[in-house]
């Protein structure tokens, strides 16, 4: 394993932040850090970020499946309670036996239905939860590809109140972009991303809404020789080209 050098130590930042590293760099970049504040900070910013990704990945089951499956529950009568009974109670007890077979079979018919009826309440959220563990993995895996390219960097860029913050690797031709603190697109339109340079404006991609003012994670491929990322609000559908001003610009690393 070739160690890093003084000169070149200083990227590996991103990877040491992410657990990349292998243990013999691992311990000499943190031999580092205790002498480098650009890099402790650096080191920071991208755990923060890394963290924040996470949790707008996370899955959470819906709030009202258990209050359903738990109401279905509650519309089936129980079985009696089985128990010792005494001598005396033996003749009850054949009554309520013979009872029991009488209604039993409603019984077993509307558990039936309770237990279908709360499958297919399970069977509807389930798509709903897989469709967001399908999301989770791909974020997953784009971020383990992210946290394995040498070349990964880390912008923010703030701009009324808003931050921005990208995750970018031109290896990869990929930038991964989260955005707080934006108010809601207006009415009919949508926050859309786009890729600046000196061959022009290109679309990157229409925004997702606004999570308590967080938008993304949201991957771009396609970097190509981009210089900045800018957000516009366009109309929904998303425009050929911008028609209004930039709400944010990113100035992206050579």
């Amino acid at each position: 394993m070739t160690m890093p050098t003084n000169a070149d130590i200083h990227t590996l930042a991103a990877p040491y932040a992410l657990h990349s590293l292998p243990p013999d760099e691992a311990t000499t970049f943190e031999a580092h850090l205790g002498e480098c504040a650009a890099c402790r900070a650096e080191v920071d910013e991208i755990r923060e970020t890394a963290a924040r990704l996470g949790v707008s990945a996370a899955v959470q089951p819906p709030p009202e499946l258990k209050e359903q499956v738990l109401a279905r529950i509650r519309e089936v009568r129980p079985l009696p309670p089985a128990g010792d009974r005494s001598d005396a109670d033996a003749e009850t007890g054949s009554a309520r036996a013979r009872a029991l077979r009488r209604w039993w079979p409603r019984v077993a018919t509307g558990l039936v239905a309770a237990m279908a009826a709360g499958i297919a309440v399970l069977g509807v959220r389930l798509d709903d939860v897989q469709e967001e563990l399908d999301r989770s993995q791909q974020i997953g895996a784009q971020m383990r590809q992210l946290a394995d390219a040498p070349d990964l960097e880390m912008v923010r860029a703030e701009a009324d109140g808003s931050r921005g913050t990208v995750l970018l690797s031109r290896s990869l031709d990929t930038a991964v972009l989260i955005a707080d603190g934006m108010e809601p697109a207006p009415d009919e339109h949508v926050y859309q991303l786009w890729f600046i340079g000196d061959d022009g404006i290109r679309s990157a991609g229409v925004l997702g809404e606004t999570d308590d003012g967080q938008v993304g994670p949201f991957t771009a491929q396609g970097v190509g020789g981009a210089g900045q990322l800018g957000i516009t609000v366009e109309p929904a559908g998303g425009s050929e080209q911008p028609t209004t001003d930039p709400v944010m610009v990113i100035d992206l690393p050579a």
